[in-house]
């Protein structure tokens, strides 16, 4: 394998495993970022920088450590006491954010093809055990395979819809995304900074954001060292993964705020955006969101699975069919509703995770 190709599968698995459901549906974007107007797009910036840190140190220490596991790469940083209760830990928000992408999967069939919500929970459950049975070989060819798809739909859709209402925003809390009034004076410049650094909280929802995205992220490539060649193709995969995601989260987040009136409420706001355009761009944009939902699945499936496996010793195949019997109930309780309480709560604790690692002596 070459460079090139090894950076783009590292890639590929990166987007595969954080454009999720929440993600390519844009109710993450919306409740992490579109609640906070222009702000929102300052927290988009630095969430691409992390993703792009994130990318390039985890791949790079397991090309040069030869990490083959979360558990190998986690004690570095912590002691082999307490690894447990990690693993305890991330096992769980594995196996929460699986179930959000199957609930997320009935959510499409319902509303886009009438497909009863159970059942389509159910399908996407089957599809993903099945892509279990191949383990990391699998995923990778799984993303590579869909992931340049819905990248290219993702923005074809976004350029477009923002094009098209001429760069109008509907909601950015009353006022323009830019203003070009305040920059007649000196006192209008330092106003728009007062306001922009007067309220912190996007910060924090940023920051939020990328924590919880960093637990399934890093456990998926830990496992990945099969496929990293040498540094530059780790370093290279990490930094396109982050920059491909922080275009399509501004995308995603400038097209919500465009059409902001006519998606509150919805449980996939993208799929009004698409709509907007028309039928056949609404239809398409329905398989993106299962395919996004699909790969982010079967990645933190997967991890979900091998913590599991490491813990007890059970065969992977086996845990495979009783993860995927149980998250089915548990994914009927509402895709919204789970992005709304899960994430967040999950977004701290992985957020005390990435300072327990930063502040570590190794």
């Amino acid at each position: 394998m070459t460079t090139k190709k090894s950076a783009y599968t590292l890639a590929s698995v990166f987007i595969g495993t954080v454009i999720g459901a929440g993600f390519a549906s844009g109710q993450e974007i919306l409740q992490f970022f579109g609640t906070y107007g222009m702000k929102g797009t300052l927290g988009v910036f630095i969430v691409t920088i992390l993703f792009m840190l994130l990318g390039m140190v985890v791949l790079n220490t397991v090309f040069t450590k030869r990490i083959k596991s979360f558990e190998e790469f986690s004690s570095i940083y912590f002691e082999k006491r307490f690894f447990n209760v990690i693993n305890i830990v991330l096992i769980f928000l594995l196996f929460t954010s699986y179930t959000v992408m199957l609930s997320g999967g009935g959510a499409v069939a319902y509303e886009n093809f009438n497909i009863p919500y159970k059942y389509g929970i159910i399908a996407m459950a089957l599809v993903t055990f099945l892509v279990f049975l191949f383990g990391v070989k699998g995923i990778a060819n799984v993303n590579k395979a869909i992931v340049p798809f819905l990248v290219f739909i993702i923005l074809w859709v976004g350029v477009n819809v923002i094009y098209k209402n001429e760069f109008i925003f509907s909601n950015l809390h009353t006022s323009p995304l830019i203003d070009s009034n305040i920059f007649d004076n000196v006192k209008g410049v330092k106003y728009l900074i007062i306001k922009i650094l007067s309220d912190f909280k996007w910060v924090l929802s940023a920051f939020t954001y990328f924590a919880y995205n960093t637990i399934g992220a890093t456990v998926v490539m830990c496992s990945l060292d099969s496929l990293i060649v040498n540094k530059k193709a780790a370093k290279l995969g990490g930094l396109l993964g982050g920059i491909i995601l922080g275009i399509l989260a501004l995308t995603i987040l400038l097209s919500l705020l465009v059409l902001h009136s006519s998606i509150i409420g919805l449980e996939v706001p993208m799929i009004k955006v698409a709509s907007s355009l028309s039928n056949t761009w609404k239809n398409l944009y329905s398989l993106v969101l299962l395919l996004s939902m699909f790969t982010t699945a079967v990645a933190n499936g997967y991890g979900c699975i091998a913590g599991l496996s490491n813990l007890t010793g059970i065969n992977k195949s086996i845990i495979s069919i009783i993860i995927c019997i149980i998250s089915i109930p548990l994914a009927t309780l509402g895709f919204k509703n789970l992005v709304t309480f899960v994430y967040p709560l999950f977004g701290y604790i992985g957020m005390l995770f990435i300072l327990s690692i930063i502040f570590k002596k190794k």
